[in-house]
């Protein structure tokens, strides 16, 4: 048994029951399917075999921010995905998960002098490069270290794209990729320099697209751009397309993925690269719950505030883009349904899932699943209002692992540092 589904009355994933892994770990708890994950990498991968030739299949390059898990890398590195990072920890942390630097790709507006270091020490595929002011930055860290950078100019090809404004970066005023105006300068300061390599281009247009049509719009930039920078003498070996592929929160269209990878044959295979592909949430996304037990019921004349034990701190998503995530019993799956204010026990009154949610009824001690949660929710959580981060759960064929466990308090506080000038009363209380 695959993914989420009921047995005997009961949620499950992967055939672990939610109720054991809440009564064995504790709530609330990140828990991920690899069943999930294995089966979105294939369908992405098959997608891509059906319309590319067997010698033109692109790198399926992770993009680790929506979930960088240790545990969740090793089972992408183990299926044949490449990695793209957007920081020295994730480099750090794709390094532990055994990928090789040649499977790995970065990116990132701001990358530091230690990120450009390590990535090139490394070895890793190239670094995406995002300004001029990046590239001269590159080429002096490069120097440094006696290694020459291999780099690729992200492109802003002024396409809008993305379910939310937040999370749309190929706009011509998004901070994101250079203009095409610029690129054929770029890359020939590229060449110039003595410790850049220009190698390529990228581009991104943001997260949850799902037209097709606004990939094709973007695609069909780069024949021109390639052609003119080849007939200048320079070297396009790869095309990093990106990813943004969507999933479904609520009713969402998903995208065609047969016909997003025929117009990646059509318009990406004749240019004759090594083809990059970015997918992140649409990896993990769904195969992600937090498991959460309800706190109170506590009702008022106007309405009923179901407050459970997880909170904005653990999804920032709904505060942060007003995104909705279906809510869930684990148990008592055909209750009467009534309708909720779906809360946290954070002081924020932002720490709200749902407003006027109608689901199955719940009362204090049940458990709830926040579905569609394995993206953006651990990566982007915090310790706000002091909270431990919750640990994370990873399920398969009947067996669960605990990948990351519950912080402590003492782990918290104890990074806290009181001055030596402090007053006397201060260092005698603490």
């Amino acid at each position: 048994m695959t993914g989420f589904q009921e047995k005997d009355g009961v949620l499950h994933a992967d055939g672990v029951s939610l109720s054991q892994i809440a009564r064995d770990v504790g709530t609330p708890v990140y828990v991920y399917s690899a069943g999930v994950i294995e089966d979105q990498y294939k369908k992405l991968a098959g997608a891509f075999q059906k319309a590319l030739p067997k010698h033109r299949q692109p790198l399926i390059c992770y993009a680790c921010k929506a979930n960088s898990n240790v545990a969740v890398l090793n089972l992408l590195q183990g299926l044949g995905s490449g990695l793209e990072i957007v920081s020295e920890g994730e480099l750090r942390r794709g390094l532990k998960a055994g990928f090789k630097g040649e499977q790995i790709v970065s990116t990132g507006v701001g990358k530091s002098q230690s990120e450009i270091a390590q990535c090139l020490k490394a070895g890793i595929l190239q670094l995406n490069v995002e300004s001029l002011p990046e590239l001269e930055k590159i080429n002096a860290v490069a120097a440094e270290v006696g290694i020459k950078a291999k780099v690729a100019f992200r492109l802003n090809p002024n396409v809008s794209g993305g379910g939310h404004s937040k999370i749309s970066t190929g706009r011509k005023g998004d901070k994101f990729g250079i203009g095409i105006e610029v690129m054929e300068e770029a890359y020939a300061r590229a060449a110039q320099m003595t410790h850049t390599d220009p190698v390529g281009l990228s581009m991104h247009l943001g997260s949850q697209v799902f037209e097709v049509a606004k990939f094709e719009e973007a695609f069909s930039k780069f024949p021109e751009i390639v052609t003119k920078l080849r007939s200048q003498g320079h070297s396009v070996k790869t095309l990093d397309i990106g990813g943004g592929f969507p999933i479904v929160y609520k009713d969402e269209q998903l995208l065609d993925l047969d016909s997003y990878a025929q117009w990646v044959n059509n318009i990406i295979v004749p240019l004759d690269t090594q083809i990059i592909t970015e997918p992140g949430r649409y990896l993990v996304g769904g195969a992600g719950v937090i498991l959460s037990e309800v706190v109170f019921v506590k009702e008022t004349e106007t309405k009923k505030h179901l407050i459970i034990d997880a909170a904005m701190n653990d999804l920032i998503r709904p505060a942060m883009y007003d995104s909705y995530h279906g809510v869930e019993p684990v148990q008592n799956r055909n209750a009467p349904w009534a309708t909720y204010d779906i809360v946290g026990p954070i002081c924020e009154t932002g720490d709200t899932f749902s407003q006027g949610r109608e689901m199955q009824s719940m009362k204090q001690g049940d458990l709830a699943v926040i579905k569609t949660a394995g993206a953006y929710g651990a990566s982007m959580a915090s310790n706000y209002n002091t909270r431990p981060m919750a640990p994370e759960v990873m399920t398969k064929d009947g067996h669960y692992a605990v990948i990351r466990e519950r912080q402590t308090y003492e782990e918290i506080i104890g990074r806290d540092i009181i001055p030596d000038w402090s007053s006397k009363k201060t260092k005698a209380a603490s």
